[in-house]
């Protein structure tokens, strides 16, 4: 009998759940299968809610954007379950920050989503920070992912990204083994400002590149997935 694969919990980011990019997730992952959280469910929830406590030993969970804001938020509550590795791709602890994508920005999307929706979802993906030659239907699968939401399920995780923090100095409770991928060029979310004040467990890698790293660097995100799977192997080992 094949054993099974050890899963990626993937938390997606704003408007997606990051089954938009199923099958380019799993042609780039294949030594793992696939589970996809939807963040704007869980932005209350609990870990064990989403999903996330008593999973086997060599899952991993993988948090993007808004999805590692709210990873972030139940490590500092102490609530993060202790053997589960956490892989933070883009990490946001503060979205709002200055220089980088200013609460006016976001009060402006706020505003303007209803009857300019699609307009505002298609200016926010354009500003993200990514690779020049990344293949068009990325957005396309993007912005139709986002038409299974409501305009109050946008919103409503739209104002968590502009009025949630967390303070990295104040983090507890952590993973049995924690890496961040940050891309150097991300004006979404730069590691500037909590990079120094991270914990020595964290494990911080900087790429060349912006908000994306499933197209930018999916050798850097397989090398940190299977290491931290590993490592969960270990730690459940008595």
């Amino acid at each position: 009998m094949t054993a099974a694969l050890p899963v990626i919990h993937w938390l997606g980011g704003w408007a997606s759940s990051l089954d938009c990019w199923e099958p380019q997730l799993r042609a780039r992952f294949p030594a793992f299968d696939h589970r996809f959280i939807d963040t704007h469910a869980i932005l209350e929830a609990s870990p064990g809610e989403a999903g996330l406590e008593g999973l086997p030993a060599g899952d991993v969970a993988a948090a993007w954007s808004l999805g590692s804001l709210r990873a972030h938020r139940w490590i500092e509550s102490g609530a993060w379950p202790a053997n589960l590795p956490l892989l933070s791709l883009c990490p946001v602890f503060r979205f709002v920050q200055p220089g980088a994508f200013g609460e006016s920005i976001l009060l402006r999307m706020e505003q303007k989503l209803g009857a300019e929706r699609e307009a505002v979802l298609r200016d926010f993906w354009r500003r993200m920070p990514k690779a020049a030659d990344m293949p068009p239907e990325w957005e396309e699968n993007w912005i139709a992912g986002t038409r299974r939401y409501g305009d109050a399920e946008i919103l409503r995780a739209l104002r968590y990204l502009r009025l949630e923090a967390v303070d990295a100095g104040a983090l507890r409770s952590l993973p049995a083994a924690w890496e961040l991928i940050a891309g150097a060029r991300d004006r979404l979310a730069p590691a500037g400002e909590w990079q120094d004040a991270l914990p020595s467990v964290a494990h911080l890698h900087v790429y060349d590149g912006g908000h994306i790293p499933f197209w930018e660097c999916p050798d850097l995100m397989e090398k940190s997935l299977r290491n931290l799977s590993h490592t969960s192997l270990k730690v459940a080992t008595p």
